[in-house]
């Protein structure tokens, strides 16, 4: 027994030596914490700047250089005067510190902008023979372009980034690389700059969103854009067209103007853009950032392969669009209504390097679609040419033997094959004329330009001293944008007239009473607002009115229509017109009773559809009843809700019943897709009220998975009480949370009654042994 002690004894002796030799070793490989005695940020006064890594060797630089051990050797505080980066190494024996930096803004111009600092070893970019930012000693100077400077490189530097928010907060410090961005605009002597965050560097994204609520939170890429073209222009062109478009269905860059400072010298004002690549895709798409083909200029493959692409353009090569099973085939290949949006964008514009700088992608999957980029648009709005609003860019889009540059044939190859098709025609003339009624008005894009206007006037003379650039030559580039965009819409609809058989201009007003929306074309929502605008007389447009919840739709006033009719195509054939939809307060006696109960979107087995759910004791008949989606509209066929039974509408009948061989009082057609990240879907009777609605918003996933009620007495208006499943769903079937639910209670009653007899049995023995003890 004292043996077994003793031997306990001396392990647990070396047990703890082994632990304690351990923690030495932890401790020697403990990172070196470096500490400022001030953050970085913006000062009044010098700074007095201590630095400390406890039992370390400092080594700092003040130039933007990276530090090393012929660097500085940091002995007592630094006294700061003005703007410096201060770059910082330590070592602790053989162990070296992560690189870290600060960035000290002495009296600085207070400013409403953020703040982008980058500390680089000045070599880097301004030695004479290598420098990033010089024309070194290879460029060939007889070309103004320049071939062989070193600005044209694509050499990726490291540097110390800081990024300050308009308050002050420093958002992001970090070792980030570096590298030159842009065309001809490198040939400005602001260059633009790409920033790239990589794990290598310390972080693998740059994790704040610099753009705001609603976009990315998190960017691999950033651009400091100096504007392109626009550079020593109005220096915001192209962040004022991609604005106008942002809510359209086109992928478009972020823009937010910031002051640069590179070594603490300021560098002016640069535009904040995304950087479009595979990143940039997956933050606005619900694509897999590698599962997608890219494109860009004529057929030059970024990203993915060429197959797809090159069998659509040999396709519109060969076949007829006029037959509309052609176009229909085309339809699946490509986004039209995002081609349709690109080329308008464009072409109202008048941006003349269009055909130099397109950009298109689509998701690897089997119903992936083509989608055009808008980018880089700086040569519109008059960039070169103040009466560039007369210009006839449809005719320039369309040119069937343009130059090499800037419109050559395969550039305009692929609208000038879609408008020989008459669906497409009338939708690319009817969308036009909604654009330049609502986001093209010469109000609304004044507006536009002249709150950008307003936000960089007080920090503009900075950035035009520094580069020694006139006030009043700025200040004149705006007028002409503000000219462009009061008389650029007329001209548009000229150049319209000449080009397609449009017919006479219509004058057209709507308007919505209280309670609900009317939907113009599939593209503009009117409701209490009065919309005022212009169409074309021979290009029939689409009216359609939409109840709110509560409310029914009416009449029709100042056209002669069925009181039933809420949606119709109209000839524009009278001189002018002014409807207005009426609608009223309504409860529908089956709102609540017949709902929409159970969502299955995007699933590339089952195909989309909804599932309906009569929770009353009547059959219930859906003739005429509608699903929405807010654009689109599906109408019931003849068919029945059985007492609390279901009814399900999808769009491929052939792939759900392959999925769902049982299932029953399926209707098939459904005429539109069921968007995965975002949507609005509603029940109307055949009157036009509202009998249910739901919205629900869920995470990107690549998953297929279906959105359910949770309990057929829950509000479904409500999605907190919505659950999501990722499988293919419960048609025709109660959803898992109410059978769940069910066998709970079910257990619950069980064991309710197994207490309670249990209850009875013990106190009919205690009686008995009562009994027995009074015997």
């Amino acid at each position: 027994m004292k043996g077994i002690t003793f031997f306990t004894f001396v392990l647990l002796l070396c047990n703890t030596a082994l632990w304690s030799q351990g923690d030495a070793i932890q401790q020697l490989e403990d990172p070196i914490e470096i500490n400022f005695s001030a953050e970085g940020g913006f000062y009044r006064d010098e700074v007095e700047l201590e630095i400390s890594a406890p039992g370390s060797s400092v080594y700092y630089t003040l130039d933007g250089s990276r530090p090393s051990l012929s660097s500085k050797f940091y002995t007592k505080p630094i006294l700061i005067r003005e703007t410096t980066v201060v770059r910082v190494l330590a070592y602790r024996h053989k162990s070296r510190s992560r690189e870290v930096g600060q960035t000290y803004f002495i009296n600085e111009p207070e400013t409403d902008f953020p703040v982008v600092s980058i500390g680089v070893t000045p070599f880097v970019l301004f030695d004479p023979v290598n420098g990033l930012f010089m024309k070194g000693s290879h460029a060939v100077d007889s070309l103004w372009t320049k071939p062989g400077a070193n600005f044209w490189s694509r050499k990726e530097v490291r540097v110390h980034i800081d990024i300050f928010e308009n308050d002050g907060t420093n958002v992001y410090s970090n070792l980030s690389g570096l590298r030159l961005f842009g065309g001809m605009s490198r040939l400005f002597p602001q260059k633009s700059l790409a920033i790239v965050a990589r794990q290598r560097y310390g972080q693998n994204s740059i994790d704040y969103p610099i753009f705001g609520k609603g976009e990315p939170k998190k960017f691999k890429y950033l651009v400091l854009r100096n504007s392109g073209s626009d550079s020593r222009k109005s220096l915001f062109r192209d962040g004022l067209m991609t604005g106008l478009v942002e809510d359209w269905d086109i992928e478009t860059q972020a823009y937010r103007p910031a002051h640069v400072y590179i070594n603490g010298f300021y560098w002016g004002i640069y535009n904040i853009r995304e950087k479009i690549n595979r990143y940039f895709i997956e933050s606005h798409s619900e694509a897999d950032k590698d599962s997608i083909d890219m494109m860009e200029h004529r057929f030059i493959s970024d990203l993915g392969n060429k197959e797809h692409y090159g069998n659509l353009l040999n396709f519109l090569q060969e076949k007829d669009l006029s037959v509309p099973e052609n176009y229909q085939w085309v339809q699946t290949q490509m986004e039209v209504d995002n081609f349709i949006d690109y080329q308008i964008a464009q072409i109202y514009f008048d941006n003349q390097d269009a055909g130099g700088n397109i950009k298109y992608w689509r998701p690897q999957t089997e119903q992936g679609r083509w989608r055009w980029i808008l980018y880089d648009t700086d040569w519109g709005f008059g960039l070169y040419d103040e009466n560039a609003f007369r210009n006839n860019s449809l005719k320039f889009h369309t040119k069937p033997d343009g130059p090499r540059w800037p419109n050559p044939p395969w550039s305009t190859f692929i609208l000038r094959k879609l408008l020989k098709n008459p669906e497409f025609e009338r939708t690319f003339v009817n969308r036009f004329a909604d654009h330049l009624n609502e986001s093209f008005s010469p109000g609304k894009v004044g507006k536009k330009i002249n709150d950008m206007y307003q936000v960089l006037l007080p920090e503009i003379p900075r950035h035009l001293n520094r580069w020694n650039l006139s006030l009043e030559k700025w200040q004149e580039e705006v007028r002409i944008m503000q000219t462009f965009a009061a008389e650029r819409p007329s001209y548009t609809r000229m150049q319209l007239m000449d080009y397609f058989p449009t017919g006479a201009i219509r004058p057209f007003k709507l308007k919505a009473t209280r309670g609900g929306t009317i939907y113009l074309n599939n593209n503009i929502s009117v409701r209490q607002n009065l919309f005022e605008g212009s169409y074309f007389e021979k290009y029939p447009i689409t009216v359609r009115a939409v109840a709110d919840y509560g409310y029914r739709f009416v009449k029709w006033e100042g056209i002669d229509l069925d009181e039933q009719v809420r949606g119709f195509e109209l000839k524009l054939k009278e001189e002018a017109y002014d409807l207005t939809a009426v609608f009223e307060k309504y409860s529908h006696p089956l709102a609540g009773k017949v709902m929409i109960n159970e969502v299955c979107p995007f699933n590339k087995k089952t195909g989309d559809w909804i599932e309906l759910y009569n929770q009353t004791d009547e059959v219930i008949s859906m003739e005429g009843w509608v699903l929405t989606d807010s654009k689109n509209e599906f109408i019931l066929p003849d068919v029945n809700i059985s007492p609390n039974d279901y009814l399900v509408v999808c769009r491929d009948s052939v792939k759900f019943l392959g999925t769902f061989p049982t299932a029953y009082n399926v209707v098939s057609g459904l005429n539109f897709g069921i968007n995965k990240r975002m949507e609005t879907l509603g029940l109307f009777s055949r009157l036009g009220a509202v009998v249910d609605s739901v919205h629900f918003e869920v995470p990107p996933t690549d998953s297929f998975f279906t959105v359910s009620l949770l309990l057929p007495t829950l509000d479904n208006a409500d999605f907190e009480n919505w659950e999501v499943h990722y499988n293919n769903g419960t048609p025709n079937a109660p959803n898992p949370f109410y059978v769940e639910s069910r066998i709970r209670q079910v257990q619950t009653q069980w064991m309710q009654m197994g207490l309670a007899a249990a209850v009875v049995v013990l106190c009919i023995l205690l009686l008995i042994l009562r009994a027995k003890e009074i015997l």
